[in-house]
């Protein structure tokens, strides 16, 4: 496949790449098995967070946002340009620069806020109005790591980390988790609503802005209020919007597992309001079921539809392997802050068993990204 090709489709070189981010990211830590101590904490972050979760927010929406909103699709200028912030920010994390790497940060969400506000300037048509819960999380993306740069506050950092990436899992799954579980009336009815002549910004309801106000200054309350507010955020989307109280109406391996993965990320919010003493710990919940496992399974069916357009690698087993192995490792990582003597030892085994997730699904999907 040409160059040319590739960057009108950016999924096709950022899925990719962020797999490879990923697994550098997973396997920092397997040397805790014989060489317990040492925590590479910053390049683990920047590798998991502004390398692989990044590169699929990126090559999703410069993907997808063009063909929502009948634009121009993804210039070789605004692909590359992420991918060679995003290699900078690597080496100034894999060398302790901490204030570039948020400065970096920045400008990752910043080059994709500016993808997104030309695209939705020069739209032909409406992209899906859940949509605006991305432009928060972007902001709050930039905000938080600039703040980063200046302070040593750990709010901010959880924002950075948590409520920018979380804002966008919303914001996206709003519009494809009920599409891709089946609940077509969910589609119908927001499609109604978002494809007209209006302004976009006029085509979202005021309760939606509502959640999204909640949602971002619930990470402004530091104390278990903000908590709360947040997971109620939460827990509305996922009952109004994605519908997880009824089993899906398309039923394959792929929506049963995105389903499961939608309560997992719930209960991951849950889970951080009833065990607040261990802090990042419980948040690892998240960072497994909402981030890893959802963004898997969501690129599942990109790959699928924009490559073979084969349904049945929908329906395959390997997806519930992926699933149970991530959960797996997930709950490894959770629970480490129990095991004192073997904390370490603990994050490597977790991050061996996601490191056999990642390359089953890998191997069975990742190769249809050459698939026109």
């Amino acid at each position: 496949m040409d160059t040319y090709s590739v960057h009108k489709e950016p999924y096709r070189i950022l899925f990719p790449m962020g797999i490879l981010y990923l697994l550098w990211g997973t396997l920092i830590w397997l040397p805790q098995i014989w060489n317990p101590g040492s925590y590479p904490v910053l390049a683990h972050r920047f590798l998991m967070l502004n390398g692989f979760s990044a590169s699929f927010i990126a090559g999703f929406l410069m993907t997808a946002v063009p063909k929502f909103s009948s634009t121009e699709p993804a210039r070789f200028s605004e692909v590359y340009s992420f991918i060679v912030v995003t290699a900078f920010g690597l080496i100034f994390a894999l060398i302790g620069l901490e204030s570039w790497v948020y400065t970096a940060s920045a400008v990752q969400a910043g080059l994709i806020l500016l993808f997104l506000a030309i695209r939705v300037t020069k739209r032909k048509a409406n992209p899906p109005y859940s949509f605006v819960f991305i432009f928060a999380g972007l902001i709050l993306w930039i905000i938080s790591a600039l703040m980063s740069v200046f302070t040593a506050s750990e709010a901010f950092k959880d924002l950075h980390y948590e409520g920018s990436i979380a804002a966008i899992i919303l914001g996206v799954g709003s519009r494809l988790v009920p599409g891709i579980l089946g609940h077509v009336g969910v589609v119908q009815t927001q499609r109604i609503r978002y494809e007209n002549e209006k302004p976009f910004f006029f085509t979202v309801p005021l309760h939606f802005y509502g959640l999204m106000i909640l949602f971002v200054g619930s990470y402004f309350i530091q104390n278990i209020g903000g908590d709360i507010l947040r997971t109620l955020v939460v827990l509305s989307v996922a009952i109004f919007y994605w519908r997880l109280y009824l089993f899906p109406k398309e039923r394959t391996a792929l929506t049963w597992n995105i389903w499961i993965a939608c309560w997992l990320l719930v209960g991951s919010f849950i889970l951080k309001c009833v065990w607040r003493e261990v802090g990042i710990h419980a948040s690892h919940a998240f960072f497994f079921s909402g981030i890893v496992l959802l963004t898997l399974l969501i690129a599942t069916r990109v790959l699928q539809s924009h490559g073979p357009k084969i349904k049945s690698l929908e329906n395959l087993k390997i997806l519930y392997l992926t699933t149970f192995l991530i959960t797996l490792a997930g709950a490894t990582r959770v629970s480490a802050i129990l095991m004192a003597d073997g904390y370490f030892r603990h994050l490597a085994y977790s991050a061996f068993v996601l490191t056999l997730a990642v390359l089953l699904w890998s191997f069975r999907y990742l190769k249809y990204v050459r698939v026109r």
